[in-house]
């Protein structure tokens, strides 16, 4: 019989005594800061898990994003970090239940499509492993996700690093589960090669949250002292280690990219820490969506998601307002979808190749902006693209368009869930919108305030968005305005709704008939947003 090696031996002990099977006794007293290897048992349940110590230190460690890296520096405290990812099996045990839309939702597989709220919130995953556990936590200590640091800093192998390329070897087949070998689907944790701290699945299986707010590398604080998180106004985090779905690149131990903690996918899920008591955030959750459409948009060398929310039509009576009068106007929507989202500059360079000029701010996650009408809807731009490379996943019958006025009001207001709220979402304008108050003469993250009632973000301020309405003074748009209004038939200027990152508060409520824009103009004010209809 050949002889199994070493670490698969390990692997198993790891399995079957101590974090997936029953146990026989309670270990609740035996647990004291500094051992080895600490043993936890689920209350209530047989579910255990063990935690691994990482001995800390000084760090200097590489951070790569896209084509950018740099150096950052600091002190960690010792800490304590799972071996393998949170699986189906604990989540199980401590919440009761196990996600919808995972691609293998058996015991020993990671758990996935969790989003960061699911895990932190008050009554979330951490918090009541907190509850069942505490008899048996060393005192002043609980648990958390790893912030960015401990998790690179035991991803490289902490004290014991070998300075692989990858958690645990320069062959990326010994230790992950990606794009070239996982068949497209995760896998049970552990069946890897571990790192030099005995930790499995580091690189590859499913990305994994982290406690850091997403930041990019000109705004990283890179001397970053002790115990360092960042904390950012925006609502994305940094998830780390690539998955089975991930190429070569992405794979590497150094690199950080980010999701919105709104965002749930079957690739990404946790590992938990633990580590020194701390205050946890007071995490508002947004809305979600009822009915979310996910489209990838892949160029074939890099790709994102379009988050589609069903908006579902009916009758609207609305409020129109523009220069201190007001009109009200009526009417019948079909139902459309209407992205989640300002349109990105990731998914504008996506489609077309390269990114606009002279935009306040132009990374991927900021909204594009410097674009005219002509660049997204004319024959060769941005719609007609989208629509040919999207082509095989859009609902018969339905393409990519520019909302109408009306759609756009309709959603703005929170369509059939609508509170009556005066912006998008809120009576208060800073929980929703970035205006002149607090928008710093210059575009933020989409998705960075709360969503209206329909999960939408960014309806009020950020940037301008354009319909594909011309547009008309109040008192030329019909009070009656029959079935799926499409607005005047000509015009000189285009209509465009929502308000800015400079507006004044009044431009950005959901009743303004806002901007008239320039057929050809090209403003860093001005973006878009579109939506996916029915084309007769």
């Amino acid at each position: 019989m050949k002889r199994m090696k070493l670490w698969a031996l390990v692997a198993t002990i790891i399995l079957s005594a101590a974090t997936f099977t029953g146990c026989k006794k309670d270990n609740s007293n035996n647990n004291q800061w500094g051992a080895e290897t600490l043993t936890f048992k689920v209350k209530n349940s047989s579910v255990e898990f063990i935690m691994k110590k990482v001995e800390g230190g000084n760090y200097s460690m590489k951070y790569m994003y896209e084509n950018q890296e740099t150096t950052v520096t600091g002190t960690l405290s010792d800490f304590y970090i799972c071996p393998v990812e949170v699986t189906n099996k604990l989540w199980d045990a401590v919440m009761g239940w196990r996600p919808e839309g995972q691609l293998n939702n058996g015991d020993a597989y990671p758990v996935s499509n969790v989003n960061y709220y699911d895990i932190v919130k008050e009554g979330g995953f951490i918090d009541m492993l907190n509850t069942l556990c505490a008899d048996q936590l060393p005192a002043g200590k609980r648990f958390a996700l790893p912030s960015e640091a401990q998790w690179e800093y035991a991803a490289r192998g902490g004290q014991k690093s070998m300075g692989y390329i990858y958690s645990g070897s320069n062959t990326l087949d010994e230790v992950a589960w990606y794009a070239d070998n996982s068949d497209g689907t995760t896998h049970p944790v552990s069946l890897k090669q571990p790192n030099e701290l005995g930790l499995y699945d580091m690189t590859g299986n499913v990305w994994e949250w982290t406690r850091d707010n997403f930041v990019y590398f000109d705004k990283l604080k890179l001397n970053q002292g002790f115990n360092y998180v960042c904390n950012a106004d925006n609502n994305y985090r940094v998830t780390r280690g690539g998955s089975y779905g991930t190429k070569q690149t992405g794979l590497e131990t150094a690199y950080h990219t980010w999701l919105g903690m709104h965002q749930s996918y079957p690739n990404r899920g946790l590992r938990l820490v633990l580590v020194d008591d701390f205050n946890e955030e007071n995490l508002v959750e947004p809305t979600r969506p009822d009915n979310l459409l996910t489209i990838a948009v892949n160029n074939g060398t890099v790709g994102y998601y379009l988050p589609m929310v069903e908006v579902k039509g009916g009758n609207y009576e609305l409020v129109y307002e523009r220069d201190g009068e007001q009109k009200t106007v009526s009417g019948t929507l079909s139902d459309f979808y209407m992205c989640q989202t300002e349109t990105m500059n990731y998914i504008w360079e996506t489609v077309m190749g390269s990114k606009p000029q002279g935009q306040t701010e132009s990374e991927g996650l900021y909204p594009v902006t410097m674009i005219n009408y002509e660049d997204i809807t004319k024959s060769g731009g941005f719609l007609d693209k989208l629509n040919t490379m999207c082509a095989d996943q859009l609902p018969a019958g339905m393409q990519f368009a520019l909302a109408t006025e009306a759609e756009w009001h309709y959603a703005a207001n929170g369509g059939r869930k609508s509170h009556g709220y005066i912006y998008a979402g809120s009576n208060t304008i800073g929980d929703v919108a970035w205006y002149s108050n607090n928008g710093g003469h210059a575009s933020h993250f989409v998705a960075s305030k709360q969503p209206n009632e329909l999960g939408i973000y960014d309806l009020s301020g950020n940037v301008w968005e354009y319909c594909n309405d011309w547009y008309a003074d109040l008192a030329d748009i019909p009070a009656e305005q029959g079935t799926d209004y499409a607005g005047p038939v000509s015009g000189n200027r285009i209509a465009g709704c929502g308000g800015c990152y400079d507006s004044e508060p009044y431009a950005c409520t959901n009743a303004y008939h806002g901007r008239e824009i320039e057929h050809n103009g090209r403003n860093a004010t001005l973006g878009f947003r579109i939506v996916l209809r029915h084309i007769n």
